[in-house]
């Protein structure tokens, strides 16, 4: 039930926009194939009829002439012409040879266009479906109470079946080849977009880390698929970084923020996450790491952080860090842990700074 409410709440763009293209595709197609088949119908009812038919003829003039104008009409247009044009075949087709040749086939063709057509609101594509449907029925009741006007039986009656059926179906396959590839190459682009955009919403665009949100996700899955695993969590917070930004300006601050994260990238080589916390702060996860270990790593990368020489605009400057690491107590949730590691952390700040609490 709510696809067919979705389907009366969608909203229509103005018909002077751009045509999307798989409908413009889909047109084209329907056009040449209902080319050819005037063309196959004109052969094959003239030798059924054992004289030259006509109005396949007429239909393939008029059809042509709608497709060299096709480009300078409007989308709305262009699907009541060919509205117009199917109907008229099928009308005629039945009328003149009967039910039983296929004619009215086309009728479905008709509806998928419809339907697939951007610019028509759903009462628009309701009535065209309604008035298809009618001109259905009313064909196979006046079949069935006369009789076709031409008559045509055996061999010839098995091949024009053949051609409005081979016909519709052709058509219908290429429509739906047309459609299917565009809305999977829609669905493509979309996840590449929205893959894009994750990674856009969890990316410090400064330092290129994962920021807050995008660590949390990466630990709540952790521990989510690892309810039972040892873990660690540190954070860790530049000394003084407000002397650096006071002393040499902010975008020396970015410069420090943007070279300590190339060193905590480098230094980790994948064995575990970093990101960006906030400010000065950076979080760093240790999954299936215990709290010696943990300090053990963070100890190194520290040493590494105190002989780092930093240089801006001809001023170098060095630069320390104080870090509060916790471990998985199997009792606490991931929230309070983060918490824990960040009180040791404020424990070392008060009690003198360049050092490591767990």
């Amino acid at each position: 039930m709510n696809v067919f409410l979705d389907f009366f709440r969608q909203k229509v763009p103005k018909s002077g926009g751009e045509t999307p293209f798989y409908y413009q595709q889909s047109v084209k197609l329907n056009d040449w194939m209902l080319a050819i088949y005037f063309i196959v119908s004109c052969f094959a009812l003239s030798a059924a009829m054992g004289k030259f038919c006509w109005p396949p003829a007429v239909f393939l003039a008029v059809l042509l002439l709608k497709y060299y104008f096709s480009p300078k009409l409007s989308v709305r247009l262009n699907l009541l012409l060919c509205a117009l044009l199917i109907s008229a075949w099928c009308s005629w087709y039945v009328l003149t040879f009967g039910w039983d040749l296929g004619g009215q086939h086309l009728l479905i063709v008709l509806i998928v266009l419809v339907f697939f057509c951007l610019y028509e609101p759903p009462l628009t594509k309701l009535s065209y479906f309604l008035l298809i449907l009618a001109m259905r029925l009313m064909l196979f009741n006046y079949s069935n109470t006369h009789a076709p006007r031409v008559p045509v039986q055996g061999l010839y009656a098995f091949l024009l079946q053949a051609v409005n059926s081979a016909s519709m179906f052709l058509i219908l396959a290429g429509c739906c080849i047309v459609y299917s590839s565009n809305l999977q190459e829609t669905e493509r682009l979309l996840l590449l977009h929205n893959e894009q955009l994750q990674v856009q919403a969890e990316t410090d665009p400064l330092t290129k880390l994962v920021n807050r949100r995008g660590l949390i996700d990466i630990m709540s899955r952790f521990v989510r698929k690892n309810p039972e695993a040892l873990y660690c969590v540190a954070i860790a917070d530049i000394d003084f970084f407000k002397n650096v930004n006071d002393t040499y300006g902010h975008n020396c601050g970015d410069y420090t923020l943007q070279k300590l994260s190339s060193l905590f990238l480098e230094f980790s080589q994948g064995q575990y996450s970093v990101g960006r916390w906030g400010g000065e702060e950076f979080c760093f996860f240790f999954p299936d790491v215990n709290i010696d270990d943990a300090s053990l790593i963070m100890n190194d990368l520290m040493l590494v952080v105190r002989k780092m020489e930093l240089e801006y605009e001809g001023h170098p400057f060095r630069i320390t860090l104080t870090v509060g690491i916790e471990e998985n107590d199997y009792r606490s949730p991931l929230k309070e842990l983060i918490e824990s590691a960040d009180r040791k952390l404020y424990h070392g700040k008060q009690n003198g700074r360049d050092q490591i609490v767990f």
